[in-house]
């Protein structure tokens, strides 16, 4: 069994208690293109001369090279994966032991986020814009895609059933607009299934104060989800507590702004050992962004720490016949394989839950997402 993840924007084997890096050929040939290409134009904008002609660096277009990688998946015993570099979307078949990879699809409409294969058949999800992603059937041999959902909605995490390859579980989440069409809000997520034989799409699972994300289920029928509470963009605001902590705010404001300006002009603050408030403040590095969502990190991720970093309410669940039980908590991805065994990542680790329930670790890696078994 050969375990695949994405952390840090790099592919994953983990293996005999440890990660290694595995080589996506076509972001290596990518980054190789662009090295060369700054190295051959270098001399034209630097030394005396450029200067002298007031000559600028050439800016390269090279992206969020943590975002090239997008998502792994198993399709046939081999690895496929997205990318999505300079504009361009694409996806990638690589066998796991020779390394060789073949070209399966590329395009500047789309940027697939998810991939879930089975058996010949393989599901993503392709992005279109800053907000709608939907699901389509994508064909291997032409490169073609059948795009199965729409509307102002993102449909995330596809699966395929274990136990009816036409049914398609998958997380989806809308969005409400104002009178001149901004975004303003988004909903929660829920489960839903699309049977690729009736053409039907249900609504499977969904509650107004959580998100449910991440479906899949077992060769039993049983369904596997994330629970997680709800987190609009928008807090409700308490209109009483506004108006008594309104004086408070105004002085505070008031003062902030004759210390900035103190420090300005005068080069020290109002008060004696102040701090200069035109610093920004650190970060907190307990802050992570994870599936959309800023969370507070339970622990930071340290080198001594044998605890996930997820917030404990991010729950694992396993629902038979809408019966919920808790398997995990702070599970951040998942993935049950052909034996029953449930990989998971906590944030920090990459575990394993036994047949006989016994969890074990297999090895410590950072926000491992994507999980995938060979």
């Amino acid at each position: 069994m050969k375990i695949y993840c994405i952390s840090e924007g790099e592919l994953n084997l983990i293996e005999n208690g440890k990660s290694r890096i595995i080589t996506c050929e076509r972001i290596k040939n990518y980054i190789d293109t662009v090295t060369r290409m700054r190295q051959r134009d270098e001399w034209k904008t630097t030394g005396k001369g450029a200067r002298f002609m007031g000559v600028e660096p050439k800016e390269y277009e090279t992206g969020n090279r943590m975002l090239y990688l997008r998502s792994v998946g198993n399709y046939g015993g081999k690895l496929i994966y997205s990318t999505f570099i300079d504009g361009m979307g694409g996806m990638y078949l690589k066998d796991s032991d020779s390394g060789d990879e073949t070209y399966v699809f590329a395009n500047k409409e789309f940027d697939i986020t998810d991939i879930c294969a089975e058996g010949d058949k393989c599901v993503i999800v392709a992005g279109l814009g800053n907000y709608e992603r939907h699901i389509g059937i994508a064909d291997i041999n032409t490169g073609g895609v059948n795009q199965v959902t729409e509307g102002f909605t993102s449909e995330t995490h596809p699966f395929i059933s274990k136990t009816d390859s036409n049914k398609i579980y998958y997380t989806a989440m809308g969005y409400a607009r104002d009178n001149v069409g901004n975004v303003v809000e988004k909903s929660p997520c829920s489960i839903c299934c699309y049977n690729e034989s009736t053409g039907e799409l249900d609504d499977i699972i969904s509650d107004d104060n959580f998100d449910y994300i991440k479906p899949s289920d077992d060769k039993e029928g049983n369904l596997y989800y994330i629970k997680r509470e709800y987190q609009p963009t928008k807090k409700k605001s308490n209109l009483l507590m506004d108006i008594l902590l309104f004086p408070v705010r105004i002085v505070k404001a008031i003062g902030g702004f004759l210390s900035v300006f103190s420090m300005a002009f005068g080069g020290e603050p109002l008060r004696t050992g102040g701090s200069n408030p035109s610093k920004t403040k650190n970060p907190d590095e307990r802050e992570l962004f994870v599936e959309g969502n800023m969370i507070k990190a339970q622990k930071q991720l340290s080198d001594d720490s044998e605890e996930g970093i997820i917030p404990s309410g991010w729950e694992l669940i396993k629902n038979e016949n809408g019966r919920e039980t808790v398997l995990k908590k702070g599970v951040m991805d998942y993935h049950i394989t052909d034996e029953g065994e449930i990989v998971y990542s906590d944030g920090a680790f990459v575990r394993i839950i036994r047949a006989d329930g016994k969890t074990e670790k297999l090895c410590k890696i950072k926000l491992a997402n994507s999980i995938t078994v060979i």
